[in-house]
């Protein structure tokens, strides 16, 4: 196969292939991770800053795009690390191929385009779903002994498969216990603050004055409970400039929880192509006797499943609550290797060290052993 490699490194090329790069996208049926509205926000929201750079791979057959793996290089404590781009902000990582290409011939052409060009010394590819387009090379690779390695650990996204004819087939599906913690909420919630309403925010409508009072809200929860948050610093404007983006394509819908005329839980889901990603939830504290969040995600899963929605993702993080409802779950991998001697030698000193805290620990007595002791 005859396919031309570009590595784009500027947002300015990355704008002037949006449209090609969403027919891509609608082709190859991608999550919302790889649209580029999804990536561009993020590489605007990060274009000021020094130590990360786009490494885009384009495949194209003729004039024709045919394939795209969006990368980025952070450079840390000297340390230049491949990463998929927007990979913190994204709960799905992958790459993109047109369906009418053979997977296995044109992954080979893209990679071999990332290193050569080079520039990192440290591959860290996360949150790679088990049906990715890039999953099966990324494996051989493993496989092969050619770089990389596949982490132990699989992180879990937790999510409710539609399995009702409506939502409130769904919402009596649920135990007696979770359908009186909903009425009885809803009833402190109106005791706190007047009426409550549930309400949805699509597309045609303003999202920014929601966005804003989701995001601080959020940073609000952060300061109490979460300090050393980045998104308390500069990846907040990051996050911000991403939701921007992904308002503007069409694919979101703001959830509310109102109580009288105040935002007590809000989320920011995307709802493509059948199905519904919840992304960014936040509440108020002040109302958090009444369980606002669970309200919310009750009242969502309804809308969605009276929609027929194929399911609703809870996307990464393994919070209780998703446990209790969810009954489907994706495992997501982890891929990381070393390109230079650099890179090796940051591998080598980082099992040393962890070989170390580990022996470290083990001869360190447990301070219940110590107590026992001096008993």
């Amino acid at each position: 196969m005859t396919l031309q490699i570009e590595i784009v490194t500027d947002t300015r090329r990355l704008a002037a292939v949006r449209q090609e790069w969403q027919e891509l996208w609608e082709r190859s049926a991608a999550t919302i991770f790889q649209s580029h509205e999804w990536i561009s926000g993020w590489a605007v929201g990060v274009r000021d800053r020094k130590e990360i750079r786009l490494q885009i791979a384009l495949a194209r057959d003729g004039q024709r795009l045919v394939a795209a793996m969006a990368c980025a290089v952070h450079r840390r404590t000297g340390i230049r690390i491949l990463t998929f781009a927007a990979q913190s902000f994204s709960d799905y990582c992958d790459a993109m191929v047109d369906p009418a290409y053979d997977d296995t011939a044109v992954f080979p052409l893209l990679w071999g385009g990332l290193r050569q060009f080079g520039g990192f010394d440290l591959i860290n590819f996360q949150q790679v779903r088990p049906d990715a387009k890039c999953r099966g090379f990324l494996d051989q690779l493993v496989r092969d002994r050619n770089g990389l390695r596949c982490a132990d650990r699989a992180e879990r996204c937790m999510r409710i498969d539609n399995r009702w004819p409506d939502g409130e087939a769904f919402f009596r599906s649920l135990n007696k216990k979770g359908r009186n913690n909903h009425t009885r909420g809803k009833r402190i919630l109106g005791e706190l603050g007047g009426e409550v309403r549930f309400r949805v925010l699509d597309p045609s409508e303003p999202g920014g004055p929601a966005i804003d009072q989701i995001l601080r809200l959020k940073h609000t929860w952060l300061l109490a409970n979460d300090p050393n948050s980045t998104l308390l610093g500069d990846d907040k404007l990051v996050l911000r400039a991403i939701m921007d983006k992904a308002w503007q394509s069409g694919r979101a819908r703001i959830f509310l929880l109102e109580c009288g005329e105040k935002i007590v839980a809000a989320s920011f889901n995307f709802v493509y192509a059948g199905r519904m990603e919840a992304y960014f939830t936040a509440y108020d504290a002040a109302f958090e006797r009444a369980s606002p969040g669970t309200i919310l995600i009750v009242e969502y899963a309804r809308w969605s499943f009276d929609r027929g929605l194929a399911h609703v993702d809870f996307l990464r993080g393994e919070e209780a609550f998703k446990f209790r409802m969810a009954n489907a779950e994706t495992l997501l991998t982890s891929f990381s290797g070393a390109r230079t001697l650099l890179g090796q030698m940051a591998i080598s000193g980082h099992r040393w060290l962890s070989r170390y805290r580990q022996r470290h620990d083990a001869r360190v007595p447990r301070q219940d052993s110590q107590l026992e002791a001096a008993d």
